[in-house]
């Protein structure tokens, strides 16, 4: 965190600690404030005891996000096996895009241990038949969503995935799906109503991001996001298709080729319209593209190994790994795709890459003993 020290690096950083500060004041989010809820509150309650102190906000958060290597064994354990999950723990320990957005003011980092509490839950809940931890769940899921609203794509996917699971009968099952459903968008309400009453749609069209959707921005005025998107897939499906489809590989690129930073001339536009943002790079990117295409490829590498080692031996939980991870990809892939928005399912990646890494370790040692004797 040193390294980062007091200085603000992009944007948003320095929109989010303003909202931070503003609620700290009881001045509510700030009236140009139009991104996620829930981030601002919970930097809040980092930056509480020291809101002046950037530094201090920034070990907090990377203190929270450590817990993640703790969350990703206590979740992988019962699913995939100790030592796997051991083997994810470490990788994202050391994974250097998790490294850094652990200290950086962006809702990613925070949200995957959101999401890894919610999968954990979610298991627990389908393992031992425990209704009141699907509601969890659903409660959760919403903490989740209003940190990163693309995660509501999530919902049908651990409703159905927990309507499968488990040995209990139908109606049981349905029970827990419902449970989640209902406490999830319970605990929405709040959020749905405020935006309504305040800006007229649920998801303010002001809201940065959904202006990558494939609509127009009159059209999301004029119906609602959810409202337009429908109409443009119903009226050229061809195209949204398109559009997913280019988006999509923007989500696994090995190296980050969206950064507003890496432009000179928008570090000019950004410095000039928040003076505490650097009118020069702030990190050598050559050095950094190295680093990002060295581990994240070899941890996809691993993560596909050990899909098709997981399919076979660990079905519901690949099931459940492959399809949350896929159906966030999706959803940003919907709108605008980067490469920071993985963060929040990279814990999903790293267990199927620790799955990976403890078939070929233990395949190695059964060559070497299968080698003829000379």
């Amino acid at each position: 965190m040193s390294v980062l020290g007091t200085s603000l690096y992009f944007a948003d950083e320095a929109i989010y600690l303003d909202a931070a500060r503003h609620l700290l004041a009881g001045e509510g989010y700030g009236t140009r404030y139009a991104n996620v809820p829930g981030y601002p509150v919970i930097l809040a309650a980092f930056a509480a005891p020291w809101p002046s102190n950037l530094l201090l906000i920034r070990c907090v958060q990377a203190l929270i996000a450590g817990t993640g290597s703790a969350l990703l064994v206590a979740l992988g354990t019962p699913m995939i096996g100790t030592v796997p999950a051991l083997v994810a723990a470490l990788l994202y320990a050391l994974d250097p895009l998790l490294v850094v957005a652990s200290g950086l003011l962006y809702p990613e980092a925070v949200t995957a241990t959101l999401l890894m509490t919610t999968l954990l839950v979610v298991w627990g809940a389908a393992r031992d038949d425990d209704l009141l931890r699907s509601a969890l769940a659903g409660v959760l899921l919403a903490i989740t969503i209003q940190c990163r609203p693309v995660a509501f794509v999530l919902l049908p996917v651990l409703a159905l995935w927990i309507a499968a699971a488990g040995a209990v009968p139908r109606m049981r099952q349905a029970l827990h799906a419902l449970a989640l459903v209902v406490c999830c968008l319970a605990a929405l309400v709040p959020w749905a109503l405020h935006n309504n009453h305040l800006h007229g749609h649920i998801v303010p069209v002001q809201m940065p991001g959904i202006h990558g959707a494939p609509v127009a921005t009159s059209e999301i005025a004029s119906y609602g996001l959810a409202g337009a998107v429908l109409r443009r897939v119903w009226q050229e499906p061809r195209a949204v298709v398109a559009h997913v489809a280019s988006e999509f590989g923007y989500f696994w690129e090995l190296y980050p080729t969206r950064l507003a930073t890496d432009n000179p001339e928008q570090r000019a536009v950004l410095h000039q319209a928040d003076p505490r943002l650097p009118s020069t790079s702030s990190f050598p990117s050559a050095a950094r593209n190295w680093v990002s295409v060295l581990s994240f490829g070899g941890e996809l590498s691993l993560a596909l190994v050990g899909l098709c080692v997981a399919w076979r031996r660990q079905r519901a939980a690949t099931v459940l790994l492959l399809g949350v991870t896929f159906a966030y990809a999706l959803g940003y892939a919907l709108f605008v795709a980067k490469l920071r928005y993985r963060i929040v399912v990279l814990p999903c990646i790293l267990l199927l890459a620790g799955v990976g890494a403890t078939a070929l370790a233990g395949a190695a040692p059964e060559r070497w003993r299968r080698r003829p004797s000379p």
